[in-house]
């Protein structure tokens, strides 16, 4: 059984990294190698979320209030104006508010196909 932070990692987390990487990318300009030194992954992953090849089992760009925050930590890692705790506190707070919207919940059930999404609430954190 895996539980709501396991599909999130494999799911939320590198959407997250991935709508980061498009932000840092297309609008700040940023090249490929100084992105991943800047989010301490490596080039090619860069080239693999810009290509769309990972980070792609949800769509939270057209989640406004998810995109949102996830713009305003891209500008902050960008002027390097937040620190490593912070960064840490923001995409947890990112993952949170994707659960409790209810997003995760499909991802959930495709990992778990016998859970039962009327009756379960573990996803939906306040």
């Amino acid at each position: 059984m895996y539980t709501p932070c396991e599909v999130a990692v494999k799911t939320v987390l590198p959407n997250i990294r991935a709508l980061i990487v498009k932000e840092l990318s297309e609008n700040y300009h940023m090249r490929q190698a100084d992105v991943a030194k800047l989010l301490g992954i490596s080039q090619p992953a860069v080239s693999m979320y810009i290509r769309k090849n990972r980070g792609i089992a949800i769509d939270l760009e057209k989640e406004k209030d998810v995109h949102e925050r996830i713009i305003w930590l891209s500008e902050r890692i960008f002027d390097g104006s937040i620190t490593q705790e912070e960064y840490i506190s923001k995409v947890c707070e990112i993952c949170k508010l994707v659960r409790s919207k209810g997003l995760l919940c499909p991802l959930h059930k495709k990992y778990k196909r016998s859970l039962n999404l009327d009756a379960c609430s573990h996803c939906l954190i306040k």
